[in-house]
């Protein structure tokens, strides 16, 4: 049996270089995450600020204006009653455009916050280790299935190919015993009875 500690090697390195990818799929998945979440908040951050002080702003400019207006035709109340219809006013353009000005922009950001790759270093070196992963797994892979020295007679064909046999059962073996550590790991629902 040559070629079956060889191949259950390769079959166990082929294993340990599927976990390794996944980890970094993991971790990539993660860390863009984490970037476009972070420029979403600060975003929405800095939204909220100008909001709050563009509306301050907006409502002691009014009752300055309100005042001005009142004092100018004679009557506060006309003033106040005057600029409460000019705000109206706006309100009414506001929920007009609504889409163009607020709904289109937003779109257009997160679209390309999400579709447009401009990830930071440390994305760009996780997609690197997974180039690296993906070209170790390949090779592996390969190797696995590239066929063995052409056997001498018969018989040691058929012991090559046993043993190819026994490794991808052995290699099915650690799979499962991967896929039962995963369900123990994150577990599973349990049905009710």
């Amino acid at each position: 049996m040559f070629g079956f500690s060889e191949t259950k090697q390769q079959m166990q390195d082929l294993l340990l270089e599927g976990r390794s990818y996944a980890n970094l799929q993991k971790k990539a998945l993660l860390a863009g995450t984490r970037d476009k979440l972070s420029v979403i908040l600060s975003r929405l951050a800095i939204a909220v600020v100008c909001l709050v002080l563009g509306g301050m702003v907006l409502l002691f400019f009014s009752f300055f204006l309100a005042y001005i207006l009142g004092q100018a035709l004679g009557n506060t109340a006309l003033g106040f009653a005057c600029v409460t219809g000019f705000v109206l006013l706006l309100l009414l353009v506001f929920w007009h455009w609504r889409t163009q000005w607020v709904i289109t922009p937003i779109t257009n950001m997160l679209y390309a916050l999400f579709v447009v790759d401009e990830e930071p270093l440390e994305t760009e070196k996780i997609s690197a280790e997974l180039k690296d992963s993906r070209t170790r797994m390949s090779n592996n892979f390969h190797s696995l299935l590239t066929p063995m020295n052409e056997p001498a007679n018969r018989v040691e064909s058929v012991s090559n190919w046993l043993s190819r046999g026994f490794a991808a059962y052995e290699g099915l073996r650690i799979g499962l015993s991967v896929i039962r550590a995963f369900t123990g790991i994150f577990g599973r629902k349990r049905r009710r009875r």
